[in-house]
């Protein structure tokens, strides 16, 4: 016969509890971040031969989930409680297409973002700068047409985020229409 010898553990853990219930442990805090959607419903019922519109490049800075925030003319801040719930390149290219798939053009869009914040050194200003190719149909790059885009100046109100993402959204949609204006004339058909 085999005698069980008790699991000493066992008998350390009400111990254990007892002890800790003693102390002050810290509370968790809250998570104060806000997540934010740039893109929404698509709005435009893709068309036969409809722009196409390649996945939007962004500038390194742009590329985290955190909101960029121009503070001086080289110096850029994340605010850490303000994040985007998608990368911003997908919402972007969501918004453009939306935009651009319903324009029966055959052409395909390229677009590069320089710029795509809050600028605090220009008194809460949003500013949006782009770069753009547009290809004709059949793909010959020596027909492409190259622009550069910069949206109206919007200022920010400084108080809600909500806001200020509703500002970034109009901008990029302002430059969905402006390159539908930029589509060559003998391309567009409606």
């Amino acid at each position: 016969m085999m005698l069980r010898r008790p699991n000493s553990l066992c008998h350390l853990l009400p111990a254990a509890v007892l002890l800790l219930a003693g102390c002050n442990l810290p509370q968790p805090e809250a998570d104060t971040s806000r997540h934010f959607t740039l893109s929404g419903p698509a709005a435009a019922v893709a068309v036969a031969e409809g722009t196409m519109v390649r996945p939007v490049q962004l500038a390194a800075h742009l590329q985290r989930r955190t909101m960029a925030v121009r503070v001086a003319e080289n110096e850029v801040t994340y605010l850490e409680d303000v994040r985007w719930a998608e990368p911003l390149d997908e919402g972007v290219t969501q918004i453009l297409r939306a935009r651009l798939g319903g324009v029966a053009s055959g052409c395909s869009i390229s677009v590069q973002v320089q710029r795509c914040e809050l600028v605090r050194f220009e008194g809460n200003q949003v500013q949006l700068t782009a770069t753009y190719e547009i290809t004709p149909p059949g793909g010959d790059p020596s027909r492409a047409k190259r622009g550069a885009f910069a949206a109206t100046p919007r200022v920010w109100d400084g108080k809600d985020y909500g806001a200020l993402v509703g500002l970034i959204r109009q901008a990029v949609g302002e430059l969905g229409d402006a390159l539908v204006t930029a589509l060559p004339e003998k391309s567009v058909r409606n």
